[in-house]
């Protein structure tokens, strides 16, 4: 545990040296679905967290995230870092690596690293909003689990 606060943390040190656009807290809808031996189920909550955007290039931002997510009985941190390209001054598509942390008692599994991709639309200077897919690329149990995040974000 202390390692994923220590990774996050370096990684928003590293993004408040080279910031351009600076931190945002954003919460929405999280839906997380489940596949274990054949079986499925979906179920939803929110997420809630903070991200720091900065500027690659006129096209480009990167913005890594720390998030709390709440689904059912199952509480995680995901830590999204989401490359984003600008298709139009209010619109950009993004994808990127996620990490995540099961916060549940639980013997074996508790990272996973997911690949997500989604869109993100302005809606002001300080308001957005995204939606962003992502799916399970690797865990240490035999278990498929996907999130979709749908939700705004306030730019300070």
């Amino acid at each position: 545990m202390k390692k994923l606060f220590l990774a996050a943390f370096a990684v928003f040190a590293f993004a408040s040296i080279n910031a351009q656009e600076g931190f945002s807290a954003k919460a929405g809808f999280n839906s997380v679905s489940i596949s274990v031996s054949g079986a499925s189920g979906s179920e939803s909550g929110f997420y809630l967290g903070l991200g720091y955007q900065f500027e690659l290039s006129e096209e480009f931002d990167i913005e890594p995230a720390i998030l709390y997510s709440s689904v059912s009985d199952l509480n995680s941190l995901y830590i999204p870092v989401m490359v984003k390209y600008g298709i139009s001054e209010d619109f950009s598509l993004m994808a990127g690596p996620q990490v995540n942390y099961l916060l549940e008692d639980v013997e074996q599994g508790e990272f996973g690293i997911d690949l997500g991709a989604g869109l993100s639309y302005n809606i002001s200077e300080d308001f957005y909003a995204e939606a962003r897919y992502a799916f399970q690329v690797s865990r240490d149990i035999e278990a498929d689990i996907n999130t979709l995040t749908v939700g705004v974000g306030y730019r300070f």
